[in-house]
Parts: C-alpha cells; sequence; structure tokens
C-alpha cells in the first residue's frame, strides 16, 4: 500500500471515529421530539394552552389528554362538547377548571342555546352559581319585571323570553304550559356582578359572561415540577421529558436529566471518547502533526455535517 492510500485510509478512519463521536454528542444531548412538540402553546388573547388541552391543527394528540383537544378559530380557543362549540374565556390550571361561552352567542344573529348542555361521557362537570332559564313561543305574555326578552324569537302571538327567577313566575302564576319549549344556560356570576347590573344587561351579555366547568384528568404537577410536560399516549399518562418519556415523573426511579451528576458523567464519557481516538489515531500516525490534523478535521465535520464528512 503506498503512501497515498495509506494517508486516503486514515483521513477516511479518522473522519468515521469523529462523525460516531459528534453523533453520539448530538444525540445524547437533543432534546427529545416529543417533549418540544408538547410545549405551551397561546391561543386568542395570549390564552396559554397546555396539557390537558391541545390544539389539534398545531400539536399531536398526544400532548393532551382525549377530548381536550381545542381549535383556534378566529384567534379564539374553542373547544367542542356535546357536538357545540364553546368559545374558551380563560383557564384555571391549578383549579381544573376553565370559563367558557356558548359560540352561539358571538356567532349567530339570535344567540340563545336552543337546547340544554349535557356533560354525560365527558370529563366536565358544571361549577357556575346560577343558571339563566329561557321560555320559547310562549303564547301568554311575561311579566315585565325579572325578565329578559328575546325579540328575534318573539312575534305578534308568541313570546320567548328569559330569567334568572322561576319562583317570580311561579308567584305570578305565570302558564308555562303555554310555552311550546324551554332550556337553560348556566352562567357564572362575578363577585363585581349585582342585581342593580344585570337588570341593565339584555340576555345576549348575559349568556356572553360565560359559566364554569370543571374538569377531570389525570394531574400534571408532579410531572411538571421534575421538568417534564404531561401527555397521553397508548391510552395511559405520559410525562415526557427532556431525555426521553417516562411514566409518572422525569424523577422516577432514573438518572435525572437535570442532575448535575448526569452532565458530569456525560461530560466524562464524551471527554474519554474523544481522548481514546487521539491516542489511537496518534499512534496511527507516528507524528507530532497528528493533533494538529485531529483538529482540523473536527472543525471540518462540525461545519460540514450536513455533508456527513465523507
Amino acid at each position: 500500500m503506498d503512501l497515498q492510500n495509506i494517508f486516503t485510509f486514515k483521513t477516511t478512519l479518522l473522519r468515521s471515529i469523529i462523525i460516531i463521536i459528534i453523533t453520539f454528542a448530538s444525540h445524547t444531548l437533543s432534546l427529545d421530539s416529543k417533549f418540544e412538540a408538547c410545549a405551551p402553546r397561546t391561543c386568542g388573547n395570549d390564552l396559554i394552552i397546555s396539557y390537558p388541552f391541545w390544539i389539534s391543527a398545531e400539536q399531536e394528540p398526544f400532548c393532551g389528554y382525549p377530548n381536550f383537544g381545542i381549535t383556534c378559530n378566529d384567534k379564539n380557543p374553542v373547544l367542542t362538547i356535546s357536538h357545540y362549540d364553546y368559545i374558551i374565556k380563560d383557564i384555571f390550571y391549578p383549579n381544573t377548571s376553565l370559563l367558557v361561552a356558548n359560540s352561539l352567542v358571538y356567532e349567530e344573529s339570535c344567540q340563545t342555546p336552543l337546547q340544554n348542555l349535557t356533560l354525560d361521557r365527558t370529563p366536565f362537570n358544571f361549577s357556575s352559581n346560577t343558571d339563566l332559564f329561557i321560555w320559547y313561543n310562549c303564547t301568554e305574555n311575561p311579566p315585565q319585571y325579572d325578565t329578559y326578552p328575546i325579540n328575534c324569537y318573539s312575534n305578534a302571538t308568541l313570546h320567548s323570553f328569559a330569567g334568572f327567577h322561576k319562583d317570580v313566575l311561579v308567584e305570578a302564576n305565570y302558564s308555562f304550559e303555554s310555552c311550546q319549549s324551554f332550556a337553560y344556560a348556566p352562567v357564572h356570576l362575578d363577585n363585581g356582578v349585582d342585581l342593580a347590573s344585570l337588570g341593565s344587561m339584555n340576555y345576549t351579555e348575559i349568556l356572553k359572561m360565560g359559566f364554569l366547568l370543571n374538569w377531570t384528568a389525570h394531574s400534571c404537577s408532579n410531572c411538571e415540577a421534575s421538568g417534564g410536560r404531561c401527555g397521553f399516549s397508548n391510552n395511559e399518562f405520559v410525562c415526557f421529558c427532556e431525555d426521553r418519556p417516562h411514566l409518572k415523573t422525569c424523577d422516577d426511579g432514573n438518572s435525572s436529566v437535570h442532575s448535575p451528576f448526569f452532565f458530569f458523567c456525560l461530560f466524562l464519557d464524551l471527554v474519554s471518547s474523544f481522548l481514546f481516538a487521539l491516542l489511537w489515531l496518534s499512534i496511527l500516525w507516528h507524528n507530532s502533526s497528528s493533533i494538529f490534523a485531529i483538529l482540523y478535521h473536527i472543525v471540518i465535520c462540525y461545519y460540514d455535517s450536513k455533508m456527513l464528512c465523507i
């Protein structure tokens, strides 16, 4: 084998070893793909969307819990419950609750929920403190006090209206049998809302206040405390961590990716591999210029990684 072939062989072998070292380092130090994919997002008025919710058009289902997929429509986060769309006005993660409003209130010319919301077979339950009752197409005129007329669902002979106090109508001997249909909408009244302010509002403004829902899902607090991001995969809870997915937390019996000892061991591993390569190649080269040649090839491989250094 002539000198040219020997030099070519040594160069190829050197670059191969350096590629292995760089590939090992990049693989070890890179973040887990699912950990990166499940980073919190924003939607609407900078509303943070994270587990158990996930944005269907931007994230994979494993980033959230079943039935918690939302969409960002017109910059508003929308959650579909029992085939109806609800705009998410706010999310209270520590309390596992969210404030929502029926999207029909914002979209339709006559903003009324025609059917009651049922939460059967959903992970949600009501948490609002009152209900707004709505009666449709009643032949009897409603009382003028404590009621909100729905003019778009009324005509000369049929009347539609809403009210908070059903007992007031009972005391007035109002005939509910004169109404063709009935529905109710939960409403969340803030502490600053009193009877006087309600009296100056119409039923549309009241419905836009929204209502509270509580949700039931696997808690994410322990996973987040360990630096992970929660998800759901293969019908079970998963804690996605920087190194890989874990069952419960990033510290569940394995070396934590945040531990200084982990990085120390990783550093020793990389240095030992690099020194081994230097020693082996120095013996192969049999001259003092080998160190400089090795460093030269390291620089070439680092900045020319797209060409795979070959």
